[in-house]
């Protein structure tokens, strides 16, 4: 991007925002269009309505009502290699997550947004595609916000190229306000790579990968065998699918909190 007599050249105002050229957006502040709400039965605790997800001050609002369900949004563009930009804010206490390749029963390749406690955002859990999970971060609470601490070493543990550590964690996020997060996902293996605030975040190789279940993970059981099947996860999403964001069902909701999005973007590659 230059700066020609004051004037921007070779990217796009988005928001306030300024985006790299090539990036189209996904989500017109104003309404769900070109969105869709994951159909499920209404017995099925991911079954949601546009009560769940809605448009406020420019951002999608994902809201859990008292029934505790959850839910998906989807996108009805499909994407295969892409970098995916957006601005993320979310309630202290909210469980949610940004899908990529996702399928319409809501499977895919989850990257986490969980701002509670024992949460992690922008790291990788396998939805509906193997349980896989890393969490080398997690929150503790302090003063109503999250702050990292350091579980273990991701790049040791789950065959990570980078993970951040708590303290780069807590240097770069901003609490109650909106932060930038911008993932990039190539590949039939894939390749994943976050960022957030123009931080790195993490890097994966799905060539090398191997992180636990959340169950195995839970338990701090590093010694149980890998979750990661990249062939599996291919199979399941065919490499391509939509971009989602979650209400994630049961508890783990602050009540009247919001998950919120804005400034969705995207680029082709």
């Amino acid at each position: 991007m230059k700066k020609i007599y004051g004037v921007f050249v070779g990217a796009l105002l988005v928001g306030g925002v300024f985006a790299e050229e090539g990036f189209v957006s996904i989500f017109d502040g104003k309404s769900l269009d070109g969105w869709h709400i994951m159909q499920k039965p209404e017995t099925d605790n991911y079954y949601s309505t546009d009560e769940n997800f809605f448009v406020k001050d420019g951002a999608i609002h994902c809201f859990q009502l008292p029934n505790k369900n959850g839910g998906l949004m989807l996108s009805d563009g499909k994407y295969g290699d892409f970098e995916l930009e957006m601005e993320i804010q979310s309630d202290w206490g909210c469980d949610s997550g940004i899908f990529l390749r996702c399928t319409e029963d809501g499977r895919g390749i989850q990257v986490l947004n969980d701002y509670l406690k024992e949460g992690n955002i922008g790291f990788l859990f396998g939805q509906g595609t193997g349980s896989y999970i890393s969490r080398p971060i997690r929150f503790t609470e302090a003063d109503g916000n999250g702050t990292a601490y350091d579980v273990y070493d991701a790049v040791e543990t789950d065959g990570l190229i980078y993970g951040i550590d708590a303290a780069g964690w807590n240097a770069m996020w901003k609490h109650g306000e909106w932060n930038t997060i911008k993932i990039r996902c190539i590949g039939t293996e894939p390749k994943i790579t976050t960022w957030i605030n123009g931080v790195k975040i993490m890097e994966m190789d799905g060539t090398a990968y191997k992180a636990r279940s959340l169950k195995d993970e839970n338990v701090k059981n590093w010694d149980s065998k890998s979750a990661w099947d990249r062939q599996n996860v291919q199979q399941i999403t065919g490499g391509k699918g939509s971009i989602a964001v979650q209400i994630h069902p049961g508890g783990r909701w602050k009540p009247g909190g919001s998950a919120m999005y804005r400034n969705i973007r995207i680029k082709a590659l």
